[in-house]
């Protein structure tokens, strides 16, 4: 990997409380991005963006609401900060759409410290590129700030501007809306609580998932998003239509709680990338700087293009399930499709309900242990099907569908994927269709994106690539754990 340090320089400045209210300022590389930090009278951090000399985010509050035993935080003074100008480097994709990328930003670490006891300190990390900007919370251990249960993070964008918005509301357990296209004062995701025909959905507020795109008066694009949700819930942004501003709404649980961490502890990132052009946003590889490098290498992954058995249960010429006497997942279909795949360059067939349990796999009963996901049906000869393949330069990829329920697949995972390796099958298409099971949990929570994670983390022990359906959003983890090839999360 090629790797270049243009210009590095940490420093740390302290500043006595007389200064509190100047400004600490950081740009982009190219200038074309400012970012101010300071706090309110009443000690409260907030920044404001501007990009091009215009503000596209005027003042912006930060901030957390902590359950009870974890006591609130009073007023800040800024106590120091730090600069990292300028980093320069490239690093490699293992794949994708290009194989260099730079990581061009400079940095700064703003240090805060409650003004009466217990004297708390947090800090505010950014990254401005020259195509937007990254931030996120630090809280270190300390005392009075061990584990800790967050009821909502209070993150701000105010936009103070009508925009156009392309957006899908903020559910917490899909992502499969159709798009809508207002202005910032017109979202209503409220409507989107009774559509029909999603598996699984709850809209609890007028708030939009993200990445949430808009397009200012003067032609500009700005995208709000996060970058490595790692151990944390999604982010959603609640709406406020008369004050046009943005505030994060995390993902939650039943209980009203959001999450609960240990410190130290790093939340996500919360990024606004900025653009010209709306194929810019589309361009920028901020949002995989913003992740850690890979933690493994995937020689053994090669993209492809597939196709599946699968269509036809959809339309209901065959089944899933065995029992119904129309199952789609034989070892004479597969055959057949694994022809076709080898006639026309497809390298890869995805075989779905190959694998006993389809008949109780989907409702509102308890679907644990349903699925068995080393066991074929009668009609499905596994380990011939995949023989097959390789004889035809086609490879087999495997089908885990969940029906949602993490902790049984969890206790399957090891067996599951080493019958994968031995039989050289390098990709699963894993699935969660309907309400997560434990009652209570969404998709987009805490609890649910730690087993994603754990799903990965598993699966690269096996030399195995994730396809995720019923996903959590793409937030660039892909660079970190570069198994994560590809989701089916979005309304086609």
């Amino acid at each position: 990997m090629k790797k270049r340090i243009a210009f590095l320089l940490l420093i740390s400045v302290f500043f006595l409380s007389c200064n509190l209210n100047l400004f600490k300022k950081i740009n982009s590389p190219d200038h074309n991005i400012r970012i101010k930090v300071n706090v309110s009278k009443e000690g409260v951090p907030y920044y404001i963006v501007k990009y091009q000399k215009h503000t596209v985010i005027d003042t912006s509050y930060l901030g957390f609401e902590f359950s009870p035993e974890t006591k609130a935080f009073s007023g800040f003074e800024i106590l120091k900060r730090s600069f990292t100008l300028q980093r320069d480097e490239d690093w490699e994709m293992p794949w994708g759409e290009q194989r260099i990328v730079e990581d061009n930003f400079n940095g700064m670490t703003v240090f805060l410290r409650e003004t009466e006891a217990p004297f708390r300190e947090i800090q505010i990390e950014f990254k401005v590129y020259n195509d937007g900007l990254g931030f996120r919370y630090i809280l270190p251990q300390q005392a009075g700030l061990n584990k800790i249960t967050i009821l909502d993070e209070n993150t701000e964008f105010n936009l103070k501007k009508d925009h156009e918005v392309w957006w899908i509301p903020g559910d917490w357990d899909i992502y499969e809306h159709l798009y809508s296209h207002t202005k910032l004062s017109e979202i209503d995701a409220i409507k989107f609580q009774v559509l029909s025909g999603l598996a699984q959905t709850y809209i609890p507020y007028n708030a939009v998932n993200t990445p949430v795109t808009m397009k200012t008066q003067r032609g500009k694009y700005i995208s709000i998003h996060e970058a490595n949700l790692t151990d944390y819930p999604g982010m959603t942004l609640m709406a406020d239509t008369v004050n046009l501003k943005l505030t994060s709404e995390l993902v939650g649980n039943s209980k009203d709680i959001k999450a609960v961490i240990n410190t130290p502890f790093k939340t996500p990132w919360r990024t606004i990338q900025l653009a010209d052009r709306a194929g810019d946003l589309i361009e920028s590889k901020m949002i995989l700087n913003l992740n850690e490098p890979a933690k493994f290498d995937v020689p053994w992954f090669k993209p492809t293009k597939y196709m599946g058995i699968w269509w036809d249960m959809h339309i209901g010429t065959r089944s899933w399930d065995y029992a119904s006497g129309k199952h789609g997942a034989t070892t004479e279909n597969a055959k057949k499709y694994i022809d076709f795949c080898a006639e026309n360059g497809i390298g890869a067939l995805l075989v779905e309900g190959w694998n006993t349990g389809w008949e109780h796999w989907f409702g509102d009963f308890d679907r644990e242990g349903v699925f068995d996901f080393v066991t074929p049906y009668p009609d499905y000869d596994l380990k011939e099907v995949v023989a097959y393949g390789k004889s035809k330069g086609v490879e087999i990829i495997m089908h885990h569908e969940t029906s949602a329920a993490p902790r049984t697949y969890a206790e399957q995972m090891d067996t599951a994927y080493a019958l994968m390796n031995e039989l050289g099958i390098s990709t699963v298409k894993t699935g969660y269709v309907v309400k997560i099971i434990p009652k209570g949990e969404y998709h987009h929570g805490q609890w649910m994106v730690n087993h994603y994670r754990k799903v990965l983390e598993t699966a690269a022990k096996y030399n195995i690539a994730i396809n995720a359906h019923e996903p959590i959003k793409a937030t660039g983890i892909r660079r970190t754990f570069p198994n994560a090839i590809a989701r089916e999360g979005l309304r086609g």
